[in-house]
């Protein structure tokens, strides 16, 4: 004879019921879990410094960023379409101190994924330094926050700062691209990362803070 808390343990069981591969059993029946909504695409807005009315990198520099995030996040869900942005001024091509980096604001376009492509950028922190690309936020308004990519970065620099925006952290794993530890083989997104990058693209999209293409 069945005590009653064995009774009462065969109830709640068969009432949350546990989980098998793609269903979830209750009460003595299965139902499939939701599917994830498929992300849609993302608009990269790219703005480019010119320097004696030359732009400081050309299309092919560019197309070179955006192959290595297309070969990164377009197998795991998420696609960008490149659309024109800001010509920016000389005046915003050398990128010096934290104000130079505030003032992008102002060509930023609302509710887009905005990339400003410049010469050169200094290190803030390390003015000795000069860094290759860098996720910023405003400092007074830090709602406001954009990629910055300098004329020096590596094909891969875009890619790694995007997932800045998405998230996620440096990396020690040589070869992750959010690691600066690198052997000349193609950079990856480890299943973690993957995860949260996609966590975060469908929370700016259902909070409308990047609008679908």
């Amino acid at each position: 004879m069945m005590t009653r808390r064995a009774l009462l343990g065969l109830s709640c069981a068969a009432a949350v019921g546990p989980l098998f591969g793609s269903s979830r059993v209750w009460a003595g029946q299965t139902a499939p879990l939701p599917i994830p909504i498929p992300i849609p695409t993302l608009p990269l807005v790219i703005s480019l410094a010119e320097e004696d009315e030359t732009p400081v990198v050309n299309e092919v520099w560019i197309a070179e960023q955006l192959a290595e995030v297309s070969r990164l996040y377009t197998p795991i869900g998420l696609s960008f379409q490149k659309e024109p942005g800001a010509k920016l001024p000389a005046s915003m091509a050398r990128l010096e101190t934290r104000d130079d980096r505030d003032a992008l604001a102002s060509h930023l376009f609302a509710k887009k994924i905005n990339v400003m492509i410049v010469s050169s950028l200094r290190d803030v922190d390390d003015p000795k330094l000069l860094r290759m690309g860098v996720h910023w936020r405003h400092r007074k308004k830090p709602a406001k926050h954009w990629v910055i990519v300098a004329a020096s970065a590596r094909p891969s620099t875009l890619a790694h700062e995007l997932g800045h925006f998405f998230g996620l952290d440096h990396s020690s794993v040589t070869d992750n691209v959010m690691s600066y530890s690198r052997t000349g083989a193609p950079p990856f997104l480890n299943d973690k990362q993957i995860e949260r990058v996609k966590s975060m693209a469908r929370m700016y999209v259902s909070s409308k803070l990047i609008t679908q293409v």
